[in-house]
């Protein structure tokens, strides 16, 4: 159960902390601008998105429990697939923001305000909270379809500590440095993603679409214990189970499947490559406030 679980927390937490910290930001800055009035603009666009993300996850909650058969395994693989495209755009946008981030939120709250004064900071708000709450329903939905309902217990766990650090940075007890935090943990994400383009591609295969190359390239599972357990290094057993949910290690993978998760790899790697090492300069922060928050 422990290794079910482990996933979920990390995403949850990462999620939950980038709304977290997207809010700090947010009323910080109307603190230091003496501009607290408009707090409940703020307040009122994130409630509203947390609302329609609840709302979403229901939606697809009662898809997932109507189909069955095939149309269950290709709803599944696409739900995946999409969930790995979001997550390597939402880390590709953090590798470019970098520092930059809290002076970003900053100077679209000045443009915002001037514009449609608290209006505008409750759509800045509801627009940037719901990024956040759509990506993590959909990451959970993923979860869930590998590993069951014991994901949730992981996702709460994320939430809750996520929303500890957010208050314990908003109110000045604790600083983070943003561009810092989502580098590390965008390490972790790239090869979860990873694993979720293989999961997506096996339940594919399972429904019968892109039969490609052979079905089974090896199979280093070790046999099954005569009690009936799973070896240490199974797929499915202590050791093996915790990289099969971290990084979708599989014991027998098909030929597509692991030229998608090298693949990946690959086309991110490149893409760190060239942002990273053949760039000439460094894009300081343009406010006072460091990367992280909050004074």
């Amino acid at each position: 159960m422990i290794q079910v679980i482990i996933t979920p927390i990390i995403v949850s937490f990462r999620e939950g902390l980038e709304a977290a910290l997207v809010l700090a930001v947010m009323l910080t800055y109307l603190r230091k601008t003496n501009r607290t009035d408009l707090t409940k603009y703020v307040t009122l666009g994130a409630s509203i998105a947390v609302g329609v993300s609840i709302a979403t996850a229901m939606i697809m909650n009662v898809v997932w429990g109507t189909v069955s058969g095939p149309v269950l395994g290709l709803f599944e693989g696409i739900v995946v697939l999409i969930a790995a495209v979001l997550l390597t755009t939402m880390i590709f946008w953090m590798w470019n923001a970098g520092d930059r981030i809290s002076s970003a939120i900053e100077d679209s709250m000045k443009t915002k305000q001037a514009v449609a004064g608290g209006a505008g900071l409750a759509v800045l708000s509801f627009t940037l909270v719901l990024r956040e709450g759509v990506e993590l329903v959909l990451f959970s939905m993923a979860l869930v379809i590998q590993d069951g309902a014991v994901v949730y217990i992981g996702l709460l766990i994320g939430l809750v500590l996520a929303a500890v650090l957010g208050f314990a940075v908003y109110h000045g007890s604790m600083r983070v440095s943003l561009g810092a935090l989502f580098k590390w943990t965008s390490v972790f994400l790239i090869l979860f993603a990873a694993g979720m383009i293989a999961y997506g591609i096996h339940e594919l295969q399972e429904t019968g679409l892109l039969l490609i190359g052979p079905s089974e390239l090896w199979n280093i599972n070790p046999p099954i214990l005569p009690d009936g357990s799973y070896p240490l290094l199974h797929e499915n057993g202590a050791i093996g189970g915790i990289l099969k949910t971290l990084f979708g290690y599989n014991g027998n993978p098909s030929a597509l499947e692991m030229a998608g998760y090298a693949g990946y790899l690959i086309v991110v790697g490149v893409y760190y490559y060239i942002k990273y090492h053949r760039s000439t300069e460094t894009v300081p922060t343009s406010s006072g406030t460091p990367d992280g928050l909050v004074q």
